[in-house]
C-alpha cells in the first residue's frame, strides 16, 4: 500500500458547534498524514478558515464525493438518517453521541450497519481513556472486594444562554421528532456510557429494568437534574445522579463501589483515585482519540473502542428517559437563580449533598428525602413489555413478548424471552448481533407461499440469501384462554408487510392457535408444552418451506426455534449419539443441551411429542451461534393445515438422560 493509499478521505456533516471539535480532530489526523478532509455539509455555510467543497446537505455532498468516512455532528434527531445515508453510500461513520434519539432508530441503524458491513464508531470520548482497562481490571481482581455498585456523579451548571443556542436545545421533541436533549442523554451522557462499559453490558437483555427520576429547574422540556438506576442481570447496579443546576462545575466521576474500597474515575481529566481504608493512590492516564482509533480499525483491523452495538445499554437508558411523562419542575422555592439575563443559572438548594445522598441510598432523590423531590417523578422502564408472564409460584420463568421490538425486515412476531431456569439463569437470547431476527423461542418459517416470516434475507435457488422485501408478520390477536399454567393464544400470519423488491407477492393469511402449558417437575426443573395448529384463511392452499426446500443443502430450518445465549463447556446429545453432528438434519425423539451459561449451569431438552412430527428433523447449531430447533421442511415443503406438539425441559444444573426421561414420557 502506498502512503497515498493509506490516507483516509473524510467528509464532515455539521461544521459549527461541536462540529468544530470534529474538524479539529480531522485536522490533527491530516497533519499526521493519515486523513484528508474532502468536503463539508452544513446549511449554515463554511466555518472560518476551512477551504474544501461546501454543500448544504449530505445528499448533495454524496452525489459528488465518495468519502471513506463520514463524520457526523448534527442535532441528535438527524443522526439516524445521516448515518444511514452515509452507510448506503459505502462510507464508514464517526457518529457524535448520543448515537440516535430512540431505541427503534438504534435497531434500524444497527441492522443497516450489519447489512452494509460498514463500521460505526460512537463519540463517547471517555471510552478512549486508558483508565478504562485499569478499571475493568479492578472490577475483576478483588482489590476493591466485591463490587456492589457503579456510581455516576455529575454536578455541572448551565445558564439560560445554553438553552437558547439551538432550536433543539433542552427539548424532548422538535416538530414531532424526538431529540432527547436531557442531562442524562447529552451533556453528562459520558457518565452513563462509561458506567455501562465498566459493567460489560453488550446486550439489551443484560438489563432488567431502568428506574428514572427526572426534574427540571430551567424552563425547558427536558431534564436538567436526574437520578437513574439500572438493574443488571449479571452485574452490580448502576446508579447515576446528575445535574446541570449545581453551584459550581466539577469534574464528573464514575466510581466502582466495592466491599473493601472505591475507585473514582474522573473521565474529563483521566484521573483515577483508589481508596482502600486509609490508603489512597492516584493514577493519571492518557487517551486514544476515537477518530484515530477508527482509522486504525479501517487500515489495520484494530478493534473499535466504541462500536455502535456496544452502546445498546446507553440507548436503553435514553429510551427510558423519553418513554415516560415529562420531567417534573422543581418548585421555585427550591431553586436560587444566580446571575442576570442570559448568563443566569439555577442552583437547586443543597443539590451537591442530595446527589451524594441519592447515590448512597441507591434509589434516588425522593427516597433519600430531598424536599424538592417527589415519588411522582419516579418511573420504571423494562426492555420489553410482555403480553403475559409464565409463572410458577412467585417465579417468572418466561415472558411472552408481543414482537413490537422486532423491526419489519426481521419479521415481527410474538416469542418467549427471557426463558429462565427456576434459579433465574437466563438461557434464551434475542436480537443477537449475528442474526437480529433470532428471537427467543417461537414458531416461524422462512417461506410461506413466498412470504418470509423468519426475518432477514430469503434463500433463492441459484442466488443464495437475497433481500427481497418479502417479510411478513405474525400478530397476537387474542387470548382464547388464560389460567395458571396455561395460555391459549390466537395469532394471524399475514404479509408481505413491506414493499417487495421485484414482482408482486400475493398476500398470505394464516390463523394459528398456540396452546402453552407449563409446570414444575422437580425442585430444579420445569416443563413447557406447546401445541401449535395452523389453518389457512387465504389462499386455500398454503405451502410452508425454507432454505432447504429452495435449494440450500443442510439448512432446512423452520418451525419451533430456540435461540440460546452463548454457553461454555457444552454437551449436546440425543438417542442418535453425542454432539450436534449426530442429530443435525436427522429425526430423533429428543435432543438435549447442557452448558455453563452466564449465571449458572443449565440443561435444555426439546422433544417431538407425537407422531405428527415423524418426518421432522432437528436443526442444531453450536459455535458460531447457539440454538435448537425443529425443521418441518428439510427438503420438501409441508402444507397447512398442520399441527405440531413440542415439549421443552428447562433445568438448573447438568442433567443426565436418566434424569429427564420420565418427564418426556409423562402425558
Amino acid at each position: 500500500m502506498s502512503p497515498q493509499d493509506s490516507v483516509v478521505t473524510i467528509a464532515q456533516v455539521g461544521a459549527h458547534g461541536f462540529g468544530r471539535i470534529h474538524l479539529e480532530r480531522i485536522a490533527r489526523m491530516s497533519d499526521a498524514g493519515r486523513a484528508r478532509l474532502v468536503a463539508i455539509a452544513d446549511p449554515a455555510g463554511p466555518p472560518d478558515g476551512v477551504r474544501v467543497p461546501m454543500f448544504t446537505d449530505l445528499a448533495a455532498l454524496l452525489a459528488e464525493h465518495r468519502p471513506e468516512v463520514v463524520s457526523i455532528a448534527t442535532p441528535i434527531g438527524l443522526h439516524e438518517p445521516m448515518a444511514r445515508a452515509a452507510m448506503s453510500a459505502g462510507a464508514d461513520v464517526m457518529l457524535e453521541k448520543p448515537p440516535v434519539a430512540s431505541l427503534a432508530e438504534f435497531w434500524a441503524l444497527l441492522r443497516q450497519q450489519k447489512e452494509t458491513r460498514r463500521s460505526v464508531q460512537v463519540g463517547f470520548q471517555s471510552l478512549g481513556s486508558l483508565a478504562i482497562p485499569r478499571l475493568r481490571e479492578l472490577m475483576r481482581d478483588g482489590t476493591l472486594g466485591t463490587i456492589e455498585a457503579i456510581h455516576a456523579r455529575g454536578t455541572w451548571l448551565r445558564d439560560r444562554a445554553y438553552y437558547q443556542r439551538a432550536p433543539w436545545a433542552g427539548r424532548r421533541t422538535v416538530d414531532g421528532r424526538r431529540v432527547a436533549d436531557g442531562v442524562v442523554t447529552n451533556p453528562l451522557a459520558h457518565a452513563v456510557a462509561t458506567a455501562f462499559a465498566l459493567a460489560g453490558v453488550h446486550h439489551i437483555d443484560d438489563i432488567e429494568r431502568v428506574t428514572t427520576e427526572l426534574y427540571r429547574a430551567h424552563d425547558i422540556e427536558a431534564d436538567d437534574t436526574s437520578f437513574v438506576r439500572i438493574d443488571l442481570r449479571d452485574a452490580p447496579p448502576i446508579c447515576a445522579a446528575l445535574t446541570l443546576c449545581a453551584p459550581e462545575q466539577l469534574p464528573p466521576t464514575v466510581t466502582l463501589v466495592g466491599s473493601r474500597g472505591r475507585a473514582e474515575f474522573s473521565y474529563t481529566t483521566d484521573e483515577l483515585v483508589i481508596r482502600i481504608g486509609d490508603r489512597e493512590t492516584r493514577e493519571t492516564f492518557g487517551r486514544i482519540d476515537l477518530l484515530e482509533n477508527l482509522l486504525d480499525h479501517l487500515r489495520a483491523g484494530v478493534p473499535l473502542l466504541v462500536p455502535l452495538a456496544d452502546t445498546v445499554g446507553f440507548m436503553a437508558v435514553l429510551e427510558a428517559t423519553q418513554d415516560r411523562p415529562d420531567p417534573l419542575p422543581v418548585r421555585p422555592s427550591g431553586v436560587t437563580w444566580v446571575g442576570e439575563g442570559e448568563a443566569a443559572h439555577p442552583v437547586i438548594d443543597g443539590i451537591d449533598g442530595w446527589i451524594d445522598a441519592a447515590l448512597a441510598d441507591g434509589h434516588g432523590f425522593a427516597s433519600a428525602g430531598a424536599p424538592w423531590a417527589s415519588e411522582a417523578a419516579v418511573d420504571v422502564w423494562t426492555p420489553r413489555r410482555p403480553l403475559a408472564s409464565l409463572q410458577l409460584g412467585d417465579r417468572v420463568v418466561a415472558d411472552l413478548a408481543d414482537g413490537s421490538d422486532i423491526v419489519p425486515l426481521s419479521s415481527p412476531r410474538p416469542y418467549l424471552h427471557p426463558i429462565r431456569t427456576l434459579s433465574g439463569v437466563v438461557v434464551s437470547d434475542t436480537h443477537p448481533a449475528d442474526h437480529d431476527w433470532h428471537c427467543g423461542l417461537g414458531f416461524t418459517m422462512q417461506d410461506v407461499n413466498r412470504v418470509n416470516f423468519w426475518g432477514g434475507r430469503t434463500y433463492v435457488r441459484g442466488h443464495g440469501y437475497t433481500w427481497l422485501g418479502d417479510q411478513g408478520r405474525i400478530d397476537h390477536t387474542r387470548f382464547v384462554d388464560a389460567a395458571p399454567g396455561r395460555l391459549v393464544e390466537e395469532l394471524r400470519w399475514h404479509g408481505p408487510v413491506v414493499p417487495p423488491i421485484g414482482e408482486p407477492i400475493p398476500p398470505v393469511d394464516l390463523r394459528e392457535t398456540r396452546t402453552l402449558e407449563w409446570r414444575q417437575v422437580s425442585p430444579a426443573a420445569w416443563v413447557l408444552d406447546a401445541d401449535i395448529a395452523l389453518e389457512p384463511v387465504s389462499p386455500a392452499e398454503i405451502r410452508l418451506g425454507g432454505p432447504g426446500t429452495n435449494g440450500r443443502e443442510d439448512a432446512g430450518y423452520g418451525g419451533f426455534q430456540l435461540r440460546l445465549r452463548p454457553s461454555e463447556d457444552v454437551r449436546i446429545w440425543s438417542p442418535l449419539g453425542e454432539g450436534d453432528a449426530a442429530v443435525f438434519g436427522r429425526h430423533a425423539p429428543w435432543v438435549a443441551w447442557a452448558g455453563r451459561f452466564p449465571g449458572g449451569e443449565a440443561t435444555l431438552v426439546m422433544q417431538f411429542v407425537d407422531d405428527s412430527s415423524a418426518t421432522d428433523r432437528w436443526f442444531v447449531r453450536h459455535g458460531e451461534w447457539d440454538g435448537i430447533g425443529s425443521a418441518l421442511a428439510w427438503r420438501e415443503p409441508v402444507s397447512a393445515p398442520l399441527r405440531r406438539r413440542y415439549r421443552l425441559i428447562v433445568a438448573d444444573g447438568r442433567l443426565t438422560t436418566e434424569d429427564f426421561l420420565p418427564w418426556l414420557a409423562a402425558r
